[in-house]
């Protein structure tokens, strides 16, 4: 396993170093164990945990926290607003046209920096009341690139360039006045045969020609639609000079001005083309755009906008231990030669006072649940002897029902979406289940060594969203409250290791000082079931603080 060097964890390495070796005795775990408080006591705590996230798993696959987003090309399915041009080249005849800006690229990490507040209090000794708070600073860096050599579409010149409305104008009614010529021509041949050389040849094929007529008029009215013109400003997007695209659209001209010339009509030209093409790929300020823009784009803040610090959820717990070999005579587990097993149940109530995902912050981590739940846990130590002992813990917590502003997705597949998908969203959270396993191994009445396996649950929570929304277009596009309930569901396994430098050990053979303990945690997230889960590297770093602790 990985563990990658911290301030915290040097700070951890040099308690370490610093304190000698004396007799083995028993010391808290830095994970969760199943000691209540002697009646009196009082424990608070004060912390640090850094986390950072750069890649993630999609059903267990590793890859960015992007997703499928890179790697792929930037579409309809990816920006739905290019489905309008997408369909006005299709409209010039390309049948089989698809939409692309390019393969973006979204390198993105984020960080969180948790300070946790807590305070228990030992009601009796089987009986602990706690509670705990966090002020949680997030921050998200993001790099969005996207390589335009694939791409099919850029942006349109008419919006950054003077002088190219009219130019594109001129294009479009080279195809407009081939249109209204062969309409006056075929009637005039109609009223009279031998007004034109051409007139056999058109009254023998007048379907044809009527034909051609239309397909000219449709091709100037979608040009005019796609590029834009005087008064006209034309789809965001279109295709990339000397592309593809242009190269087959340049081909129906050809197609059109030989029948054209059959019927004596001669003002397009070889040299006749199409209105102005996109100039270049992508430039960064188009992305941001693009980012930012509420019609065009996603109306989204900044990717890498300046973070959060708010309050996180608060937590309420009652620890009642149900059993406990060592009895009323609790001192016996600082002995050297204590073995046995204790068990509490904890009762844990959340109090969502934390922030949640910001709609329009599409890579925001928020700051809590922002929802209301219940919990339940059951935790066990185990002590085989003076240096071994370890904890289990199993349990689960259910949120209450709430409502979200939130943006609904149409398709499974999902990562950015637009500002127009908004609507307030009924959820009912999915039950989330959580075991671990803490070994420990005490190196000596002050240092403890150990590890930590941990297994985490999240059942889909339930969406019920409106069924529709209208795009800036004024199209009704269909919603699926189901892509949010899959996108919910995720499990994840996580592994570390743990140090603690403690002074109960000391104060319970009657040693004057502080009763305190130090905890530095590395934990990191190894493997993973269905969903997304991001890939954590989490370093924490706790002081708890007791009063009392040894009063009888």
């Amino acid at each position: 396993m990985l563990v990658r060097s911290s301030p915290l964890g040097r700070l951890a390495l040099l308690l370490l170093l610093a304190a000698g070796p004396l007799r083995a005795q028993r010391i808290l775990t830095a994970g969760e164990d199943a000691v209540t408080l002697p009646r009196g006591a009082v424990r608070v705590g004060i912390g640090g945990v850094s986390t950072v996230q750069r890649d993630g798993w999609r059903d267990g696959a590793l890859q960015g926290l992007a997703g499928s987003f890179t790697g792929t090309t930037l579409g309809v399915e990816q920006l739905p607003r290019l489905a309008s041009t997408q369909q006005s080249i299709r409209d010039l005849g390309l049948a089989d046209f698809t939409a692309s800006l390019g393969a973006p690229t979204l390198d993105v990490r984020q960080r969180l920096f948790v300070t946790p507040l807590s305070a228990e209090y030992g009601v009796t000794d089987w009986l602990t009341f706690g509670a705990r708070a966090t002020l949680v600073r997030t921050r998200t860096e993001a790099r969005f690139t996207v390589n335009g050599d694939s791409a099919s579409v850029g942006l349109n010149p008419i919006r950054v360039g003077s002088g190219v409305a009219a130019a594109n104008q001129s294009a479009i009614d080279v195809y407009a006045t081939a249109a209204s010529d062969l309409f006056a021509r075929r009637n005039a041949c109609q009223l009279n045969p031998a007004s034109a050389p051409e007139c056999p040849t058109i009254n023998a094929e007048v379907g044809d020609v009527s034909a051609l007529t239309a397909r000219l008029s449709a091709f100037a009215n979608g040009l005019q639609t796609l590029y834009g013109g005087v008064g006209a400003a034309g789809q965001r997007y279109v295709p990339r000079a000397g592309s593809a695209t242009e190269t087959a659209l340049l081909a129906r001209v050809d197609s059109m001005r030989s029948a054209l010339e059959r019927y004596g009509i001669t003002s397009v030209t070889p040299t006749s083309g199409l209105p102005l093409g996109a100039q270049t790929p992508l430039s960064a300020d188009e992305l941001d755009a693009m980012i930012s823009d509420s019609t065009a784009g996603f109306g989204a803040a900044p990717l890498d906008d300046g973070g959060l610090t708010a309050l996180g959820d608060v937590e309420l717990a009652a620890r009642i231990k149900l059993f406990d070999s060592f009895g009323r005579a609790h001192m016996d587990r600082f002995t050297s030669t204590a073995r046995g097993i204790r068990q509490t149940l904890v009762l844990t109530g959340r109090i969502g006072t934390g922030t949640v995902d910001r709609p329009d912050a599409l890579l925001d981590q928020g700051s809590g649940s922002g929802t209301n739940a219940i919990g339940l846990r059951s935790v066990t130590d185990v002590v085989f002897g003076p240096k071994a002992w370890l904890s289990l813990a199993v349990g689960g917590n259910k949120g209450f029902s709430t409502t979200r502003r939130m943006r609904v997705p149409s398709v499974d597949d999902f990562i950015f979406l637009e500002a127009w998908r908004e609507a307030d969203v009924e959820v009912d959270p999915g039950l989330r289940l959580d075991a671990s396993v803490s070994p420990q191994w005490l190196v000596n009445d002050f240092i403890s060594l150990g590890g930590i396996w941990q297994w985490r649950q999240w059942s889909a929570d339930k969406h019920r969203t409106p069924a529709s929304a209208t795009d800036p277009d004024g199209n009704t596009v269909a919603l699926n409250a189901s892509a949010l309930d899959a996108s919910t569901r995720a499990s994840e396994q996580a592994v570390g290791l743990t140090a603690t430098f403690s002074t109960l050990a000391s104060r319970a053979r009657g040693t004057n000082g502080l009763a305190l303990e130090l905890t530095y945690q590395h934990l990191q997230s190894i493997a993973s079931g269905v969903g997304l889960v991001p890939k954590r590297w989490e370093d924490r770093l706790v002081l708890r603080y007791y009063t009392r602790f040894f009063r009888r």
